[in-house]
């Protein structure tokens, strides 16, 4: 009789651990770089997704001083055999595909696929001046990614495609208005200073003298892409401290965005005042809802938490106000977007 109750025990733990296996998913990662042809744009992409393969002493990233926190996965995993909703991320101005990885990490534990993008051009490592203001191709880029993902013969089988939700920070949070159908006026207006249309701290230095308003291959793009950048594909948006608040004055703009949009900054966002951005986008967007922190908040508490290597480097980006902790930005943000795609898609 002891033999037997042994024996149940024994089985239940195992059938315990392996349940505990079969939910606790890691984070497998490929890195991929398409090439949008019809534009000239190589588009580095990195994927991460659920898996239940071990990581391995190979997979560790190697000990370099980083200037943000990282994030441990396994390079090129096996991605469990489920199907799993997918989300597009989109990064600030010069900022990169990594920018928000803290975002990736969870999510993709919570059964998401994650696919994020460096915009040609305007990414950390490769920043050109005119790709700095030509926001609306940003869309493009995630569009045409989109697209290549859903026909990754390994990944795209595994996505739920009636369960896509767009992701942005800062300009990313543009991109992702105009991906649900916000049309951004480019013309300028009233105080420039004042709303937020000055170039951003991170617009390249150059020698060129470039007409921002005039330059023709500004112009021309903008023609050429403006009322290319809706996505019906893409069911929920979910957007942090968004920008170019400035290119949007009236509710004509907005009047094809259908899907659900939420939006969530910081009443002391320095960098993209909510007054012109997060609320007046609120203000504009008949389906979105919005969430603010304190006035303690700032722009950047959206970004990675920093190494104490970061802080010295760039503190502009990683010191945040001395009563505002980031690790908890990000857990309450976490559960907002958690709650919201759960909700939406």
């Amino acid at each position: 009789m002891k033999k037997y109750l042994i024996l149940i025990a024994a089985l239940i733990f195992c059938i315990s651990c392996f349940s505990q296996k079969e939910t606790e998913f890691r984070i497998g990662q490929k890195s991929i770089t398409y090439v949008d042809e019809s534009r000239n744009r190589p588009l580095e992409t990195e994927i991460w997704y659920p898996t239940y393969d071990l990581l391995t002493k190979d997979d560790t990233v190697s000990e370099q001083k980083e200037l943000f926190e990282t994030i441990e996965t396994i390079p090129n995993a096996s991605i469990a055999n489920k199907k799993f909703p997918l989300l597009l991320i989109s990064h600030g101005t010069g900022g990169n595909r990594f920018s928000l990885t803290w975002f990736v990490q969870r999510m993709v534990k919570e059964g998401y696929i994650v696919v994020s993008v460096d915009h040609f051009g305007n990414s950390t490592f490769n920043k050109i001046p005119r790709e700095f203001v030509k926001w609306w191709e940003r869309a493009i880029d995630i569009k045409y990614v989109l697209t290549e993902v859903l026909n990754h013969k390994g990944i795209g089988i595994k996505i739920d495609t009636s369960k896509i939700g767009g992701v942005g920070f800062s300009l990313g949070g543009y991109t992702n208005i105009a991906l649900a159908g916000g049309y951004v006026d480019r013309s300028p207006r009233g105080n420039q200073k004042e709303n937020g249309r000055e170039l951003p701290a991170e617009f390249p230095k150059t020698d060129e003298i470039i007409d921002l308003e005039n330059d023709s291959l500004i112009v021309s793009s903008y023609q050429k892409y403006k009322n290319q950048v809706k996505d019906d594909r893409v069911k929920a948006f979910f957007v942090m401290a968004p920008a170019i608040g400035f290119g949007f004055h009236s509710q004509e703009q907005t009047k094809k965005i259908t899907a659900p949009i939420f939006i969530i900054a910081g009443k002391g966002d320095t960098n993209t005042l909510i007054e012109y951005n997060a609320l007046n986008y609120h203000s504009l967007i008949k389906s979105s809802q919005i969430h603010l922190f304190d006035e303690n908040v700032d722009h950047y508490v959206f970004l990675n938490e920093a190494t104490e290597f970061g802080k010295q480097i760039i503190p502009a980006l990683t010191i945040d106000h001395p009563n505002v902790n980031r690790k908890e930005i990000h857990e309450k943000t976490l559960g907002l977007a958690i709650a919201f795609f759960k909700q939406n898609l």
